[in-house]
């Protein structure tokens, strides 16, 4: 059996490189114009062996301006981060993608965002959600239950009963 929880990320914990930073009273993301490779990066806790799947709400005006949206599923250890699918270009307006799941690997994660393309238009992030499927153990059936354990009971009973009449005669 598995269980959904999702969570809103608060866009103000990031640490941010290169001259990104929140605006709006630290409602959103912003990414300067003509500066690539500034990044967002967000410490999520986790549960080792859980499905996430992570939406991302944004905006970029300039057809050549892209997000990139990366993963180190295993946290502060030996992996690197690697891309969740493509390049995301939201287009002007804000609009929600849905980026593909992953496994966790460790008892904390990093999702990090990435200002990317040429001629970038200001980028902003305004909204992410992190939705984790965990799966949650259901005890199995218990040896001896239904009716062949009923059964078996009866007639442990019975030869309990027949054994104490041979004692008393």
């Amino acid at each position: 059996m598995s269980h959904a929880a999702t969570i809103t990320l608060d866009l103000t914990t990031a640490v941010f490189t290169g001259g990104a930073g929140t605006i709006a009273g630290g409602s959103e993301i912003k990414f300067d114009p003509n500066k690539s490779g500034e990044t967002a990066t967000f410490t999520l806790s986790s549960v080792p062996g859980a499905e996430y799947v992570i939406a991302v709400t944004g905006q970029n005006n300039q057809s050549s301006s892209f997000f990139q949206f990366l993963v180190d599923a295993d946290g502060p250890g030996p992996g690197d981060f690697v891309q969740l699918g493509i390049n995301v270009n939201f287009g002007s307006g804000f609009s929600t993608k849905t980026l593909p799941a992953f496994t966790d690997l460790g008892t904390s994660d990093f999702f990090r965002i990435v200002n990317g393309g040429t001629g970038n238009s200001e980028g902003q992030i305004s909204n992410i959600t992190l939705t984790s499927t965990a799966l949650v153990s259901t005890p199995g059936p218990i040896v001896g239950a239904g009716l062949p354990g009923l059964i078996a009971a009866c007639g442990a009973l019975l030869a309990l009963a027949r054994r104490r009449r041979r004692l008393v005669v």
